[in-house]
């Protein structure tokens, strides 16, 4: 049952659920967070392990008082009563979990969940406040996710599905994908794949991430853009080849959906900020010129906490008006920034 209402006292819960860690944080009416919570998400142990740090968390975070209601990002797709029903390729057994019915009765309040990538596109529309009406978010980690949001709703496609931009295929027959294709996006531009990029390509050159890689050192896309900021020229091949297929999968993303706001962000982002500029100038490329005009390209305003806060306002959104979902966060963002 949704919420529509908010009795005085009471606070949103944001819970982002990842492979390796399970986060959550309770965000007030006045738009600060009174409390925190993380666990180690028990992903080879089931999920019944993972429903029982998750109620942990919940539970420490309930302790400072009511809850009006629990948004929650999670991997896998969601139907709409908040089951798992897509594969969730870092919890084990996590396909087929009731997770707002579990997490409802945690917290002792009604509980929304989501695809973690439509929620992190939604806190990025909501910090900009109504200043974009269709927004796309791309998010460049370990993997490649995203989400769109026009006019406050997500689209969310069969179970929360759409907008796994990552998997576009750019490069048919190209390079070996996680998901079992060949030639997605997710195989060139996500941190490790640029990693492996550059160890296959560190023969090519004589450069000191080229003899970091032939040494066997790890190589992600941290080490790639600190080379990059060097002038190394192994650095700038593989960020041409990752801004060339991100380009390709956001220009058939722009034809689709027709956004006027692109955001890229993610963990890739912190190093790489060339990569939003230089995608801007590709992306117009591979799409019709009208599909481009007046299309803006950012960065992503929010950083490590985007997940949990598009959790919680998006909770917040059955009991909040537009207006007032606005307020909530541009006051959690100036809180955030103190």
């Amino acid at each position: 049952m949704e919420p529509n209402t908010k009795r005085k006292g009471e606070a949103y819960l944001g819970l982002d659920i990842g492979g390796q860690s399970i986060r959550g944080f309770r965000l007030e009416g006045d738009g600060s967070i009174s409390a925190r919570s993380a666990k180690v998400t028990p992903a080879a142990l089931g999920a019944e392990a993972v429903l029982g740090a998750i109620a942990s968390v919940v539970a420490e975070l309930r302790a400072v008082g009511p809850v009006a209601v629990v948004g929650v990002g999670t991997p896998g797709g969601v139907d709409p009563e908040g089951r798992i029903v897509g594969e969730a390729a870092n919890i084990v057994g996590w396909r087929g979990v009731e997770l707002a019915a579990a997490v409802s009765r945690a917290a002792d309040a009604p509980a929304r969940i989501r695809n973690d990538g439509n929620l992190a596109a939604y806190a990025e529309w909501a910090a900009r406040g109504g200043a974009s009406k269709a927004l796309l978010f791309v998010g460049l980690g370990t993997g490649i996710g995203g989400g769109f949001v026009d006019g406050g709703r997500i689209l969310s496609g069969v179970d929360d599905k759409a907008l796994e931009i990552g998997h576009i295929i750019v490069h048919p027959n190209g390079r070996p994908c996680a998901c079992g294709r060949s030639g997605c996006v997710e195989a060139y531009a996500a941190g490790p794949s640029m990693g492996r990029l550059a160890v296959e390509l560190a023969p090519r050159y004589d450069t000191a991430l080229s003899r970091d890689a032939r040494s066997g050192a790890s190589i992600n896309a941290r080490e790639v853009y600190a080379a990059f900021a060097r002038g190394d020229e192994l650095a700038k091949e593989v960020h041409a080849i990752a801004a060339e297929a991100l380009s390709r999968a956001i220009g058939i993303a722009l034809a689709i959906l027709a956004p006027d706001t692109v955001v890229l962000g993610g963990g890739v982002l912190v190093g790489a900020k060339s990569l939003v500029s230089d995608v801007a100038a590709l992306a117009p490329r591979y799409v019709y010129e009208a599909a481009s005009e007046g299309l803006r390209f950012e960065g992503a305003l929010l950083g490590p906490d985007a997940g949990l806060l598009g959790s919680a306002l998006y909770g917040a959104s059955a009991a909040l008006s537009l207006e007032e979902l606005f307020a909530l966060s541009s006051r959690v963002r100036a809180n955030l920034a103190d």
